[in-house]
């Protein structure tokens, strides 16, 4: 027998005829297969997940223990989702609790008077920091300015220098 184990699985559920848990689906597909459930839990954990995605079941609840039961996806109604499982019914809809405690549109965050003068406050000292950072920057626009002059300055003095060297070289050329 070379079925693959999701084969095995969907003639297993069509035998059946009603949903099932996984656990006792793979025990069951397992035992036709020949192997030891306990043994192979690689094996195990790629079928459940091979399981889960091949579209052929679907989760249709849980049991009277907590456990989900699946079924073959085409034994469901088609009321509940269409053929291909890409779109399910909307559960809440009509769920009374959901729609009691539902948020309305119109229930609109009150604000407590007593936060705002914190806000004042806190916009207060940010104007505050702004501006000291704003002088500071235009007391650094004048040092660089201060700078940018003494650099002239001595530019200005650099090249007189220059010059007066020049004459005085000149001047022991013409002494030879």
């Amino acid at each position: 027998m070379n079925d693959s184990l999701i084969e095995i699985a969907l003639r297993e559920m069509k035998s059946k005829r009603k949903p099932r848990t996984l656990e006792r689906i793979a025990k069951d597909v397992f035992e036709v297969k020949g192997l030891n459930i306990k043994e192979e839990e690689k094996t195990l954990a790629q079928f459940k997940m091979d399981f889960m995605l091949s579209g052929y079941f679907i989760c249709c609840g849980e049991d009277k223990h907590g456990n989900k039961v699946w079924d073959l996806k085409s034994r469901q109604p088609s009321s509940l989702l269409d053929k291909d499982g890409s779109s399910l019914e909307d559960l809440y809809e009509y769920d009374e609790e959901v729609v009691k405690h539902e948020l309305k549109d119109d229930i609109i965050f009150k604000e407590d008077l007593s936060d705002s003068d914190d806000d004042e406050e806190d916009e207060d000292e940010r104007d505050e920091i702004e501006e000291e950072l704003l002088s500071l920057d235009d007391d650094e626009d004048e040092d660089i300015d201060d700078d940018d002059d003494l650099l002239d300055d001595f530019d200005d003095l650099d090249e007189d220098d220059d010059l007066e060297d020049l004459d005085d070289f000149e001047d022991e050329d013409d002494e030879e």
